[in-house]
């Protein structure tokens, strides 16, 4: 579920003051309070204490990655309140997975439309695409099909790549569950086939012969071919001897 938000985080970096633009931990030496440099400026402890910015809510990811979900979650929460969309789609994930926290789709249907409604650039038709899928799959919210499509438009028009295949064949990747099913698939599992999945009409059998048409057509092409054969023999004249 997180594969669409890393370009954004290495936006995140790149974008970021020369001043904050430090290079993330590459390593994970255990949980930051038992670190030799738990307070140096590279470690995630110290960027969680750090103001609110696009690198120190970057350095939530890392902290996740490294198993650090406590001081994920804080630097995640210091972000939310300062308004960062990022920080709300991420902290929605980690809800949704129950990483680090008891699981909670109420909540993590609610951050992502808090970011789908930011204004945000990027993340906010993130924030669309995945409080479309919610809507679509009754996930912390009750399902609601054409509230769930009209997200979809809406992420689709920001242009969004997954809410436009949605739209296209009713499917996408960008919401897998922890079986890596995707939206599809999920919703099939709820027994349901989705507003853009109804089954179709078989289609109409191509025109052609039916097996006894075809066995009568080989029979006569074969009496014709025979039928030329003996014509084609020559007759014996009358009165010859043996």
């Amino acid at each position: 579920m997180y594969f669409r938000a890393i370009p954004l985080l290495c936006g995140w970096l790149c974008l970021a003051p020369p001043a904050e633009a430090l290079i993330p931990p590459t390593s994970c030496g255990g949980p930051a309070a038992d670190a030799v440099d738990a307070d140096g400026d590279l470690s995630v402890a110290h960027w969680a204490r750090q103001t609110p910015s696009m690198t120190m809510c970057a350095y939530g990811y890392w902290a996740e990655k490294c198993g650090d979900h406590a001081t994920a979650h804080a630097i995640f929460d210091r972000c939310i309140e300062a308004g960062y969309a990022g920080a709300m789609i991420w902290k929605a994930l980690l809800l949704e997975d129950g990483s680090g926290v008891e699981q909670d789709s109420a909540r993590a249907t609610a951050l992502m439309r808090r970011a789908a409604e930011s204004g945000d650039p990027e993340y906010a038709k993130l924030g669309k695409l995945h409080y479309a899928t919610a809507l679509y799959l009754g996930r912390g919210v009750p399902r609601d099909a054409d509230e769930a499509m009209k997200w979809f438009r809406r992420a689709a028009a920001d242009g969004d790549p997954d809410a436009q295949r949605f739209l296209g064949d009713g499917t996408h990747t960008a919401g897998r569950d922890r079986q890596g099913r995707s939206v599809a698939a999920q919703r099939a599992a709820q027994g349901g086939n989705g507003v853009l999945l109804a089954k179709r009409p078989p289609a109409p059998p191509a025109p052609g012969f039916s097996w006894h048409l075809s066995a009568l057509l080989a029979a006569l092409l074969l009496g014709g071919a025979a039928l030329r054969v003996l014509r084609s023999r020559p007759r014996r004249a009358s009165g010859a001897s043996c």
